[in-house]
């Protein structure tokens, strides 16, 4: 019985490493990035306007492209055709949704009712995030 405390005592150190390890791998996708005023604006408007469900809560992307690095790469359209995600490929991709499909995601866009000061902001973000991840 002597021999079981100390293994126990190293499988519960083990597991504890273990969940360490776990739970600082799956961090947060961009929780800390540093937004402009701008950018947290954008940040909220896309949580709030169901944007995050697609693009993710910090813009990491899942059934529509991701937000992260996107500002000012080239992006390959449905028909075959690149464009650099500038802001006005911006501007036309959140304001008008069926315009540019982008390639490789087969759920359109919804149609929203964002203002041009919101598409600002949410472009803010997507540029802050793509700053953060050396893009853009």
């Amino acid at each position: 019985m002597t021999n079981l405390v100390p293994r126990r005592s190293v499988v519960a150190a083990a597991v504890s490493a273990v969940l360490i390890a776990l739970a600082s791998a799956c961090g947060d996708d961009g929780a800390d990035v540093s937004l402009s005023e701008a950018g947290e604006r954008g940040r909220d408007i896309s949580s709030s306007n169901g944007c995050a469900a697609c693009h993710g809560s910090n813009g990491q992307g899942g059934v529509g492209p991701t937000w992260v690095g996107l500002a000012g790469a080239e992006v390959e359209l449905v028909d075959g055709t690149v464009v650099v995600a500038d802001d006005a490929y911006l501007v036309r991709a959140i304001a008008e949704p069926s315009a540019d499909l982008h390639a490789g995601f087969t759920l359109q866009m919804p149609s929203n009712g964002l203002t041009d000061s919101e598409i600002a902001d949410v472009i803010a973000y997507i540029e802050d995030l793509s700053a953060e991840s050396g893009g853009g």
